[in-house]
């Protein structure tokens, strides 16, 4: 049974951060040092304020990378816009630089909805805050590195029909999984998938369900994807 993970088994429990005071140049020499990209901004009482990445300051007058807007957009863009991108791109300090607010999550948030967050708001990193403060930080490798913490396929000797029984218990589970067509042969541990499916991705799938299952030695795929004109009727006489 697949162990349901929470934030809290995941998340790094030592998160760096910094002061709104910390001056820009601190700021850069800051990530570099510790090799991150992007640090938090935390307030009084380790309240987050805001979150400062390499993003932020790769608009810097310093360096000249600040962008010259076209006369025409500048005339037509909004006079606080103009206000924010100078503060943005000349501010001294990492309240100046910082995005505010963090994006969070829960410490017994699933895992399943921290990847889901990373994936929807197309982020590297997402905090986890209890009581208003930040206690860890789950970046993308640190889900990526749960993955190698996880037990094999197990392949304990299971009866036959046992296992049989659970393939088909978890195609029922899949909406992409054709049944009524599908035939599974359990010998000694070995899967035989005979039948019709409806493309090679459910081929596909088929065989990889199969071979996750408990006690599966092996799985062989004899297999055929039904072409587009075939009614499934067809195939049933």
């Amino acid at each position: 049974m697949t162990t349901t993970l929470k934030a809290r088994d995941v998340m790094a429990r030592k998160v760096l951060s910094i002061s709104p005071e910390t001056p820009v140049r601190s700021l850069a020499t800051f990530l570099i040092d510790h090799r991150i990209s992007a640090v938090p901004v935390v307030g009084a009482g380790s309240v987050p304020l805001g979150i400062v990445s390499e993003g932020d300051l790769l608009r810097r007058v310093e360096i000249g990378t600040e962008g010259k807007k076209a006369w025409w957009v500048a005339i037509l863009a909004d006079a606080d816009d103009a206000a924010r991108d100078f503060v943005k791109t000349h501010g001294l300090i990492a309240a100046d630089v910082m995005t505010r607010g963090v994006i969070a999550v829960d410490p017994d948030a699933e895992l399943t909805a921290v990847a889901d967050l990373l994936e929807r708001k197309r982020i590297k990193r997402v905090f986890v805050l209890d009581m208003g403060k930040i206690v860890g930080v789950i970046t993308r490798s640190d889900i990526v590195r749960t993955l190698t913490r996880q037990p094999e396929p197990g392949t304990r000797p299971r009866p036959d029909a046992e296992i049989r029984d659970a393939i088909e218990a978890e195609i029922r589970k899949e909406d992409w999984a054709p049944l009524a067509f599908v035939s599974i042969i359990v010998s000694d541990g070995m899967v035989e998938l005979t039948g019709a499916v409806g493309s090679a991705a459910q081929r596909d799938g088929l065989v990889v369900l199969a071979q996750r299952a408990e006690g599966v030695r092996s799985v062989k795929d004899h297999l055929i994807v039904r072409p587009a004109s075939t009614s499934w009727g067809a195939l049933a006489v």
